[in-house]
């Protein structure tokens, strides 16, 4: 028998071209235009044989008779469907193969969240916050990222907004206040019985007095917290050597690892890199981060090349369902890591991201102005500014007093 026959006397291509055909009931001139191009699409998506793997996936014979029948499909039909990784799979191979057209799919999520939400919440608090959400935070979050994607940052920074909102609204409910009553010592007690995050309220209390429905109320700023966790000089050059030498350690761990503690890099930014942000010219190589480009350590910029290496062949593999070669690809192809999830790498293999990251960004401080490291660091001049004022020598004193202690 022909080796390279899989099934029913057909190769792995045509057997998968003709499971995908059953799944979507594709049999030629009765099949919707629409049907025969996600035919099309999905039998040149990836390999063949993980094409048919994929169509054993749980939800996946429920998710191709949905889509048989549809007349058209649209990034509004995909949204109709649940939230599945398999729904999100096809809707990436369809805006890959130019089916679809390419979204910001964080931005495009939230309005669906946000309805969720506010469908769990009391009838009174909807009528507040519903406006709040869509014609305040929502139309802001458009407005300020018409020209690029939105960071996973903004995406939490707006969900707790809208949290707190209706956490304060609860509050309210519980004590018997009205919004418009709210005074301003009740409110301030509020947020300081609070974790910090309830002064995220402060964006509804904007909108709320712009709309006369509540009174003249402030949130006070919050102070930021000096840091408090900190490696040893000795820890830190244990881990970096490690990083750069362990050969047993996974390449984007190494990377991820060396990268955070050369250059206080935090995770959420390591996770926008792609391939081409490594500029690589065989002698030297830079990263590009935020439109400013760092130069690479030589031992550095090899464990660079090796995970731009692979997550590029990766890449080749899976582009008919990404657009975007990442430098940390997540499961789902068109999706980065995690930042949560790639944290937990680091620290299951012996890297600590927060005590390594602060203090390379600290030893940084001490050597450069802060608008160099601001641009280094991929922060704001604010958080710059702060982190050299920790690098005086009475912050470091303090340092090394707290360690032996």
């Amino acid at each position: 028998m022909n080796d390279k026959l899989y099934r029913e006397h057909l190769c792995t291509s045509c057997f998968a071209t003709k499971q995908l055909g059953r799944a979507l009931g594709a049999d030629g001139a009765t099949t919707p235009v629409a049907v025969q191009d996600l035919h099309s699409v999905l039998a040149g998506a990836g390999r063949p044989r993980r094409v048919l793997h994929w169509l054993t996936l749980s939800g996946v014979p429920a998710l191709m008779s949905q889509l048989a029948d549809a007349e058209d499909i649209t990034h509004q039909h995909l949204d109709d469907l649940p939230n599945t990784p398999s729904t999100r799979y096809i809707r990436d191979v369809l805006v890959a193969a130019g089916v679809l057209p390419v979204r910001d799919e964080r931005l495009e999520g939230l309005p669906r969240w946000v309805d969720a939400l506010l469908s769990q919440a009391p009838t009174r608090h909807r009528h507040l916050a519903t406006p709040f959400a869509h014609w305040y935070l929502l139309h802001r979050i458009r407005r300020a990222n018409r020209h690029r994607a939105l960071r996973a940052s903004t995406e939490s920074g707006m969900r707790s907004k809208l949290r707190r909102a209706l956490e304060l609204l609860d509050w309210l409910d519980e004590t018997g206040i009205g919004l418009g009553q709210l005074a301003q010592p009740a409110l301030e007690e509020w947020v300081e019985e609070g974790p910090a995050n309830r002064r995220d309220v402060r964006a509804f209390i904007t909108w709320a007095r712009s709309r006369h429905l509540a009174g003249d109320l402030t949130i006070p700023p919050a102070v930021v917290p000096a840091p408090s966790a900190f490696t040893t000089e000795m820890e830190l050059t244990d881990q970096l050597h490690r990083c750069l030498t362990d050969d047993a350690m996974p390449i984007d761990v190494r990377t991820a690892g060396a990268l955070m503690l050369v250059f206080g890099l935090q995770p959420t930014k390591l996770l926008e890199l792609t391939v081409h942000d490594l500029v690589d010219d065989e002698t030297a190589a830079f990263l590009t981060l935020d439109g400013q480009r760092i130069p690479l350590p030589p031992k550095v910029a090899l464990v660079v090349r090796a995970l731009r290496d692979r997550c590029q062949e990766r890449w080749q593999l899976n582009q008919t369902a990404s657009t975007i070669p990442w430098l940390f690809p997540g499961q789902e192809p068109a999706r980065p890591l995690g930042a949560t999830y790639l944290s937990l790498k680091l620290r299951q293999h012996g890297i600590t991201p927060r005590a390594g990251r602060n203090s390379a960004r600290l030893a940084l401080a001490a050597d450069l102005p802060a608008s160099v490291l601001a641009d280094i660091t991929a922060t704001s001049i604010s958080s710059a500014t702060r982190w050299t004022g920790y690098a005086r020598h009475d912050w470091l004193d303090y340092i090394a007093t707290h360690q032996r202690n």
